[in-house]
């Protein structure tokens, strides 16, 4: 399919102008060879100032354009970068069904840190090319800067607005960016292995060990970063010998999964899951895929065991709740209900605020107050024996938690609307 089938003209005018609008600057759409399809052809500087001496520069903004394109395809992501003459430019990948058809341009501005030196550096660029502008020129023309913050910025948006116009197959573009950083940081420790010649079998246990705590903490983001580590040192050992990779990977993952069940997920779950991943991952003939399946199924071992985690967590606050709400009235202490969920006291009082958003003795101390006006309302009771009922160590004692909570104390809150019921 043809770029200019894939965006027709109206909806290339439509998103444009919304992109223009957001970010105040201009779009071009190009094919895979940097040929304009819709939009202006090139930047309004090479238009204008240089006005049709410099083939040679137009044939090279061109590639430049398409070398843009292919590498933000190649990094799943928008891509900044300079022309020829050193104008910024941002290129957006265009791609359906997996394919890239071309993409948009946008920038053609300069970075608010070069407008000093601005002219003389396009002039030699310029030079370069057998074409010419002359310094006043240079100077007449009007270029917008921009700062890198905003330059990522508009990038962004150029992105959301494809997936609003549904040009894009933006699912697969994060797919693919994923993969090719995964790639990035593997052949970076890779690299750095080499020059340090560590004993690498301790390196791969290490590493391992390393992943298999992550994975019991529930911690994706660490999972990731040391499983990479972990795969550059397999490679290392490997020679880069695709079975033996796939070997090791195997490996990891029964060794994965039993950490998984050690840190509370159920073995007859993990068992139908085992087997679907492990016949997955054999039939794998690609090490790019095999990478990115066995990240893939890091990441679902270490779903499961924070959403066990997750449960486990709610249960334990529930119990705590349940055990205030039936034993509010006495003497109760954090020490209680840590004991209740099988807690320690620190790490009770910190899920109790996390799941609650209160603390437990602010909740502990709620329940007693709140019966406590339902019973100065609604009865004769005295404030000794009413303390006394609600756990309080003393009058004393109750009035001054009553009126933390109240900004009243609990005589005149009785006066105040007993009246009233």
């Amino acid at each position: 399919m043809e770029t200019g089938k894939t965006i027709a003209a109206a909806q290339f005018k439509s998103l444009a102008e919304e992109y223009r609008n957001k970010t105040g600057l201009p779009l071009t759409l190009v094919d895979l060879g940097g040929k304009t399809i819709h939009g202006p052809v090139g930047c309004d500087f090479c238009r204008k100032a240089v006005a049709g001496r410099g083939e040679k520069l137009v044939k090279n903004c061109r590639q430049k354009m398409a070398q843009a394109v292919e590498e933000s395809f190649r990094w799943g992501e928008g891509y900044i970068t300079t022309c020829p003459l050193g104008f910024v430019l941002f290129a957006v990948p265009i791609v359906r069904h997996k394919k890239l058809k071309g993409g948009l341009i946008s920038g053609f501005s300069i970075f608010a840190e070069m407008e000093e030196d601005f002219a003389e550096e396009v002039s030699a660029n310029l030079a370069k090319f057998g074409a010419d502008a002359t310094r006043s020129g240079l100077k007449a023309k009007r270029v917008k800067s921009i700062s890198l913050k905003k330059a990522k910025e508009s990038v962004s948006q150029l992105m959301s607005l494809t997936q609003k116009y549904r040009i894009n197959d933006l699912a697969f573009l994060r797919e693919r960016n994923e993969k090719y950083v995964q790639q990035y940081k593997i052949a970076n420790f890779l690299e750095k292995l080499k020059r340090e010649n560590p004993d690498i079998a301790r390196k791969i246990l290490d590493k391992q060990d390393e992943i298999i705590q992550k994975v019991k903490l529930g911690d994706r983001a660490g999972a990731r970063e040391i499983l990479n580590e972990f795969l550059g040192s397999i490679f290392f050992e490997s020679g880069m010998n695709f079975e033996v990779i796939k070997v090791r990977i195997i490996e990891l993952i029964v060794i994965i999964s039993r950490a998984a069940i050690e840190a509370g997920v159920g073995a007859q779950e993990l068992l139908g899951l085992n087997y679907s991943y492990l016949t997955e991952l054999s039939k794998v003939t690609d090490l790019e895929e095999l990478l990115f399946k066995v990240t893939r199924v890091l990441e679902n071992f270490i779903a499961k065991v924070s959403l066990g985690k997750e449960k486990k967590r709610k249960v334990r606050s529930q119990r705590m709740r349940d055990f205030i709400d039936q034993n509010f009235t006495r003497k109760i202490t954090a020490r209680d209900v840590a004991g209740e969920a099988g807690l320690s006291v620190g790490r009770a009082l910190h899920l109790f605020r996390e799941e609650t958003g209160i603390a437990l003795t602010g909740y502990i101390n709620k329940m007693k107050v709140d019966y406590g006006k339902y019973l100065l309302l609604n009865s004769d009771i005295q404030l000794a024996e009413l303390a006394d009922q609600l756990g309080y160590y003393d009058q004393s004692h109750f009035t001054k938690n009553f009126k933390k909570l109240e900004k009243i104390t609990p005589s005149h809150f009785r006066l105040k609307y007993r009246t009233e019921y």
